[in-house]
């Protein structure tokens, strides 16, 4: 910690020497320790490497191997790793792992311009379909902030900037257009990869994209490209929900976020729910000025330092080993030297109120120093 310290304080100076030399030059500025964002708030864009580390941690305790995906994705490939194996996962890995990430803007774009004046679930789901890419964020031109997957309420706009993962950026790409001689309509926008081999995305968001890892034919047949229909009818894809233009009324409607239905579940069950004791909010303390607050499960009362000890019995707790807990759902146990700053962004994600309550994980903290 001590090292981290003085490798940001250096980082520190640097960046005030060059905002003082070039004020106008945009500035990028990676910090080791959370609590050193605030001296550098003035650059353009501050990563501080302990906070994405306990947060991609956190996501890969919900999702595992989320932390593989970003990898994946922040690794330049040409997405030919494998693909001499004679293991199928091997040469689907090694191929899926030239995706990358890349935008572009939606009125330049052969992808997405299409869908302009539709919502972004409609853009993101039958772009996927048509082209192989997956859309996962947009951009506003009056706003400085990327929206990762907004929904069916974002309505896509000519001037929005498009996130998308693919094996390579639109520019770049090589596509054939197929004449529809026989119904004389023009040309039809089914793209194919030059490499032949479908282009696949590593990514999805729940409700937005579905992926297809069973039809690895590099075949152009329409028929097997399909989209299904407000029926649900589809030649290739049956079983997905549809994808609507206009968001379904039922999810616009007004709706408790705080509400909690495992209690519901949990009540015809032999578990109690100690409703009582814990309510949604925000954590009363920030471990460092500017940390994000995140709306969460919390104690009415706040638990004593002595009770947090699994390992030894105090006036209020008996028991001695985790074992005696009886916890239902698996430990998350974290070895740390130092309960540092940062962990924060790792509890924070696994203790989110929209999590239901009866999925919550004990978290265990193995830590050199208390």
């Amino acid at each position: 910690p001590v090292y981290s310290h003085i490798l940001d304080h250096q980082t520190i100076l640097r960046a005030w020497a060059v905002k003082d030399f070039a004020p106008n030059c945009p500035l990028y500025v990676q910090i080791l320790k959370p609590e050193n964002k605030f001296h550098v708030k003035f650059a353009d864009h501050v990563v501080c490497e302990e906070e994405f580390k306990y947060a991609l941690l956190a996501l890969n305790c919900l999702c595992p191997a989320t932390s593989t995906l970003v990898t994946l994705l922040v690794h330049t490939s040409r997405g030919q790793e494998g693909q001499q194996s004679p293991e199928q996962w091997q040469r689907m890995y090694g191929r899926c792992s030239g995706n990358e990430v890349y935008h572009i803007r939606l009125s330049d774009s052969m992808f997405f311009r299409e869908y302009e004046k539709k919502s972004f679930t409609y853009a993101a789901f039958h772009a996927h379909k048509k082209y192989g890419v997956c859309l996962i964020g947009i951009k506003r031109e009056d706003n400085k902030s990327i929206l990762l997957n907004p929904g069916p309420r974002h309505i896509m706009a000519s001037a929005d900037t498009c996130y998308y993962i693919n094996i390579t950026k639109e520019e770049n790409s090589a596509f054939t257009i197929r004449q529809e001689a026989h119904q004389g309509k023009g040309h039809c926008d089914i793209l194919n990869s030059p490499s032949g081999l479908p282009v696949h995305s590593i990514i999805t968001s729940m409700g937005t994209v579905a992926m297809d890892f069973q039809n690895t034919s590099p075949t152009g047949d329409m028929s097997k490209l399909a989209l299904p229909t407000e029926n649900g009818a589809g030649s290739r894809r049956p079983s997905i929900a549809p994808v609507l233009e206009i968001a379904d009324s039922a999810s616009l409607l007004p709706c408790d976020l705080l509400s909690d239905q495992s209690e519901d579940e949990a009540a015809h069950s032999d578990e109690e729910v100690p409703a009582a004791s814990e309510y949604a909010g925000y954590p009363p303390n920030s471990p460092y000025i500017g940390s994000s607050p995140t709306l969460c499960h919390l104690l009415l009362q706040k638990a004593e330092f002595c009770c947090l000890r699994l390992d030894e019995a105090c006036k209020h707790v008996s028991f001695e080993d985790a074992k005696a807990y009886g916890f239902r759902n698996k430990l998350i146990i974290v070895s740390a030297e130092t309960a540092g700053n940062g962990l924060y962004n790792f509890i924070v994600p696994l203790r989110a109120y929209y999590r239901p309550r009866r999925e919550l994980n004990p978290i265990v903290l193995l830590l050199d120093n208390q």
